[in-house]
């Protein structure tokens, strides 16, 4: 009996000291992160059967348990990720934050202080310390564009040393986890369960997750696996697989994540998130990114705009200005913003040119260009992975391609299916920023064009100072206006023909100013607005109606008969526009016009303007001239039918006679010829139809004549009945003369005008004509049968002008007091440039720092909410597993009982056993 006694106090004793060891271990561990606090399971040993029934065999120790809850373990890991994530991301978009809003490290002051200076240089052009105010200011600003773009680069910079940090880190983790997981798989295999190891492998688990998202399954033998990204495993049992960093493949200024197993390397960048790693390379790839191209478009659009102003004025040495700060095409620039995939086939001869051709409609991301079979190649736009344009290679270079205000030069080189290239038109914009005139004199604040109202106007016209539009054409090449500095070729002229309609013209010998080439006639002036005068369009091309038909046709002769309406002789003609696609890889677009026979410049033009980026203006014009008539009857002048020579009642020989308003035409011809005038001037349907007439010397012959114009281009038919052999000559100012003889009463001698047009073509239209040898148009073929009329400047007429009122422009020299280029200057300022123009730079610039500011407080809100979210995580899983050192405290004082209460059975079963052994 007390050997069973002895026995069982033995297991008590043994389950006490387990559980008294278990308790200290728990209390040793109380601070030791990811401990999870162990209890012993105690269980009875099975029973012995004896008379009466079953005795007790006392107890032993099933096992020594963790208390953990795996769905708490798994929770902390997933909130340890999100927190990591958005801490990491909101430290480093606090530092964008920072450093743009700050008025001394940001943009706003020094943008400011430039532009005040720029202003003074507006209020005092002549001013020499004034302009080098400028210049000083300017470096100043230039400093800063560099100076933050420096810091923008710093903070990437340690984006990619945190790359590096916490790869390695994760691979130490990820190595130990392997570690622990064979130890595990070994006690395992004896039966046992490691606690401690187990715990030691949690906390290396939600280490890891702090750096970058994971997922986690148990196998059989107690290992886990460790999986990340679309399910990459990172450990397997006990093999850990590495993670590492790359340059990338299409910007190897940066650094790609990669996952390298059994000699495999995969990219992983676009498919982690999470945890550090995750934060940094969303930083990186969004906010850093955005900002980058954000801010490096404002120094783009500022450096382009303030570039092309600057250049189309004129200095103190009355030169045209240099580029005021870095052009943002110099060659070296413009190939610096492509760069080639490094899996690129192998080229030895590419030559790519990213040039900026119209800031304003700058976008703030990069793009991609990636070819294809049979030349074909897409370009998608980084931000947002969208196509921008696609199209197909010529055969030949060099050859450009543009889009979103960039344009794409190729100059040579092959390229195969697969090749792309990376497109950053405003990245390093920052960067590239910096002043480029060093000499006050060269800074040009005038502009090279003034213009002068006549003092002999009798209107009240007012014609615009004026201002430079651009100084080459579409192709680059200089307009010869304004192509040499310090005169205009040529000087112009702008004169009314009627209060509204004008021509503007060639003033090189202003005793004889002459049509230009190609023309700019029979304008429309519209009273009560503002009216540009010159086409605004580099590549808009003008074709003159100059066939054998147009006007007098050559050779012709006069129609004698009884009156009546005459043809023009204009023929039936086809014309064929060709349009430009409306995408870069679409097929151009024809439209082809029938032009009716005998049809009126007027009518033609109406038909020819329905044509998209087509505009014809028309006109017509004949003069009357050499009058061999007398002041008898039956004599007669017709314009359009209307008879211009009144006639009266003579109650005497009850016939009509001549009327007295009618000057004789043999004694004052001049008289005569104004009269001819004044009564087509006093006619409303003429007037209604723009058709006017001017009593006029002919500046080689010296004699009169009556000029007749039609601004809308009518057919002008000129009828004369006159006495036998009585004659007038009416021509059109090109061809030879017709003469029109009289023949009696009741014998007409007439001919028609058809008039002239002129077809204006937008850039990228072009004309064909069924004949080539249009006798509307001329030879089709030639070579200059369509001229660039695109002149660079712009000048606006307003107010009341009339009839003969003018006004000339030239050259400004001399300008130093001239201030119009400056006050353009300041008015970059305010204007609104960016993003399709509809920001100003100072807007631009707002929109920035109130992104990145939005970013920063909401990133804040995102970290605090999550860090709240752990912090209740983590609160649960210690109420859960953390040693609670009161519980443990009254544990041990229990345990210490449980182990005396055996030890005190022992002393008893002794005291038996002695008693049995004395008894004999």
């Amino acid at each position: 009996m007390a050997g069973d006694l002895l026995g069982i106090s033995v297991t008590g004793l043994r389950a006490s000291q387990s559980a008294l060891s278990t308790t200290g271990h728990n209390i040793s561990n109380a601070n030791v992160d990811g401990y999870s606090r162990q209890r012993v399971i105690a269980e009875t040993n099975p029973a012995t059967r004896a008379d009466g029934g079953y005795v007790g065999n006392g107890v032993n120790v099933a096992s020594i348990e963790r208390i953990v809850n795996s769905f708490v373990t798994t929770q902390l890991r997933t909130d340890s990720t999100l927190y990591s994530d958005l801490n990491t991301y909101h430290d480093l978009v606090s530092q964008l934050d920072n450093l743009l809003s700050d008025e001394n490290t940001g943009l706003s002051g020094a943008l400011g202080t430039f532009f005040a200076a720029v202003q003074n240089g507006a209020d005092e052009p002549s001013s020499v310390p004034v302009r080098q105010l400028v210049i000083s200011e300017s470096e100043n600003l230039a400093s800063r564009f560099n100076t933050i773009h420096s810091r923008f680069a710093a903070i990437e910079e340690s984006v990619e040393e945190g790359l590096q940090v916490a790869v390695a880190e994760a691979n130490a983790l990820a190595k130990n986890i392997a570690d622990i997981n064979r130890k595990v798989a070994e006690a395992f295999g004896s039966g046992d369960k490691p606690n401690d190891l187990l715990d030691q492998r949690d906390e290396t688990i939600l280490k890891l997750s702090k750096i970058i998202s994971i997922q986690t399954f148990t196998q059989g033998n107690g290992e886990v696996n460790v999986l990340i990204g679309n399910g990459q495993n990172l450990v397997v049992g006990d093999t850990a697989r590495t993670l590492g960093l790359v340059d990338s493949e299409e910007d190897a200024s940066k650094k790609d994540l990669t996952f390298t197993t059994g000699g495999s390397v995969q990219v992983l960048t676009n498919i982690v998130s999470g945890g550090e790693i995750g934060g940094l390379l969303r930083f990186r790839d969004t906010a850093m990114t955005d900002t980058y191209n954000e801010f490096g478009r404002i120094a783009v659009t500022l450096a382009d705009t303030f570039n092309k102003i600057h250049t189309q004025a004129i200095t103190l040495d009355n030169e045209y200005g240099e580029d005021f700060f870095k052009s943002v095409n110099e060659p070296i620039t413009a190939a610096n913003r492509v760069i080639g995939d490094s899996n690129n086939s192998v080229a030895t001869n590419r030559q790519m040119y990213l040039n900026i051709v119209d800031s304003t409609e700058l976008e703030a991301s990069a793009y991609e260009i990636e070819f294809q079979a049979g030349g074909r190649y897409t370009i998608t736009r980084s931000s947002d992975n969208a196509s921008v344009t696609s199209g197909i290679l010529p055969g030949n270079y060099p050859t450009s391609i543009a889009f979103r205000g960039l344009e794409l030069e190729i100059q040579s080189g092959t390229f195969t299916a697969g090749d792309s290239f990376l497109l950053e038109g405003v990245k390093n914009g920052a960067r590239d920023f910096s002043s480029n005139i060093a000499d006050p004199r060269d800074l040009a604040f005038g502009s090279p064009i003034v213009t002068h109202t006549s003092l002999g106007n009798s209107g009240s016209g007012i014609i615009s100072p004026g201002e430079v539009l651009s100084l080459t054409d579409s192709n680059g090449e200089l307009l010869p206006l304004l192509a040499n500095a310090g005169e205009m070729s040529p000087p112009l002229l702008i004169r009314f023909n009627t209060p509204t309609n004008y021509d503007v013209l060639d003033n090189s010998d202003p005793g004889n100013p002459v049509q230009l080439d190609p023309p700019l006639r029979d304008q429309n002036f519209v009273v009560g607005r503002s009216n540009p005068v010159f086409p605004t369009d580099s590549g808009e091309r003008l074709v003159n109606s100059g066939g054998a038909v147009i006007g007098i046709e050559e050779g012709r002769s006069a129609v004698v008969g009884t009156g009546g309406v005459l043809n023009n002789n204009y023929p039936s003609e086809v014309f064929t526009f060709t349009l430009p696609s409306q995408t870069q890889a679409g097929a151009a677009v024809t439209q082809t016009i029938y032009t009716p026979p005998n049809a009126s410049a007027r009518e033609l033009a109406s038909l020819l303007s329905n044509v998209p980026g087509v505009s014809v203006n028309a006109s017509n014009y004949i003069e009357l001239s050499n009058f061999q008539v007398s002041y008898v009857e039956p004599l007669q002048l017709s314009l359009n039918g209307t008879d211009l020579l009144e006639y009266e009642f003579d109650p005497i020989t009850s016939t009509n006679v001549l009327s007295a308003n009618v000057p004789d035409p043999a004694v004052n011809p001049d008289e005569f010829n104004n009269y001819i005038e004044s009564r087509i001037n006093s006619d409303a349907s003429f007037a209604q139809n723009g058709i006017y007439a001017v009593s006029a010397t002919d500046e080689l012959t010296g004699y009169s004549e009556v000029r007749i114009f039609a601004t809308e281009g009518d057919n002008l038919q000129m009828d004369l009945i006159a006495a036998a052999n009585e004659s007038l000559d009416v021509g059109d100012g090109s061809n030879s003369n017709v003469r029109l003889t009289g023949a009696g009463a009741g014998v007409t001698s007439s001919i028609v005008s058809g008039g002239k047009f002129d077809i204006a073509m937008a850039d990228g239209v072009s004309l064909t004509t069924f004949p080539p040898q249009s006798r509307l148009l001329g030879d089709t073929t030639a070579e200059d049968f369509a001229k660039n009329r695109y002149m660079g400047i712009q000048v606006n007429l307003s107010g009341k002008p009339q009839a003969g009122d003018s006004f000339t422009l030239d050259f400004n020299i001399d300008g130093a007091m001239d201030n119009r280029s400056a006050l353009a200057l300041v008015a970059i300022q305010s204007s609104n440039l960016v993003q399709g123009k509809s920001a100003s730079l100072s807007e631009s610039y707002g929109s920035l720092i109130e992104r990145v500011g939005i970013d920063t407080s909401s990133s804040r809100i995102n970290m605090e909410a999550s860090k709240q979210v752990l912090e209740h995580t983590t609160a649960m899983r210690n109420s859960i597993s953390a040693v609670n050192l009161d519980e443990e405290a009254a544990n041990l004082i229990r345990f210490e009982q449980m182990y005396s209460a055996n030890a005190q059975v022992i002393s008893v079963a002794r005291n038996l056993f002695d008693t049995l052994i004395n008894s004999f």
